[in-house]
């Protein structure tokens, strides 16, 4: 591994910060705003970072694909290498089939552990994704609990964002609840999220 980097920068949701690997531009976490909308240091996995000011033009589009996100923009961030190293394997397996669930609908918890063939583990499902280290590049905002209420958002008990996010992708919801339309069903998941 080579010198990590970050970079802070705005976004509607407050500062959010970018740590990439200085050598390959490899993506090591995006850290998302405290609730004051500051960038959370206190989340950063890494010691020994250092800001980069003269960012590449690969940098820059990724930071732009973010704030695009965050403004309800559909971004395809399929060229960005993520580095998933320090992830277990059910961890990887959950955050590779949570880049699956399309722009405008969600999912709950107890529906992705069955995408990954674990359908007892929604639970699990929920921890992984409140520790995703790329949060808005990975959309772990578009699956909600059993109960199609948004429920927390990025290690937290607070859905704000996340029901914000939805919103901005136009998901509409009934008293903190998403509406039908946007839901996927185990009759409606697109075959290329079926389980082999």
């Amino acid at each position: 591994m080579g010198s990590l980097k970050y970079v802070v920068f705005n976004t509607e949701i407050g500062e959010v910060a970018l740590i990439w690997d200085g050598d390959n531009d490899v993506i090591k976490q995006v850290i998302l705003p405290d609730e004051s909308g500051k960038y959370n240091y206190s989340k950063n996995n890494f010691s020994g970072v250092l800001l980069e000011e003269n960012l590449s033009d690969y940098i820059m589009s990724i930071i732009e694909g973010i704030k695009d996100v965050v403004r309800g923009v559909e971004v395809n961030f399929n060229d960005v290498e993520l580095d998933f190293s320090d992830l277990t394997d059910f961890q990887q397996k959950v955050l590779e089939k949570q880049l699956e669930i399309p722009y405008q609908h969600v999912v709950t918890y107890k529906m992705l552990a069955h995408l990954i063939g674990k359908d007892k583990s929604a639970r699990p499902v929920a921890n992984a994704l409140a520790s995703n280290p790329f949060p808005l590049i990975i959309p772990c905002h578009r699956t909600v609990r059993a109960d199609w209420h948004v429920g927390g958002y990025n290690g937290t008990s607070d859905g704000s964002v996340k029901k914000f996010l939805l919103e901005r992708e136009n998901v509409q919801f009934d008293k903190d609840v998403v509406k039908k339309r946007y839901r996927l069903t185990y009759d409606n998941l697109r075959p290329s999220m079926s389980v082999l």
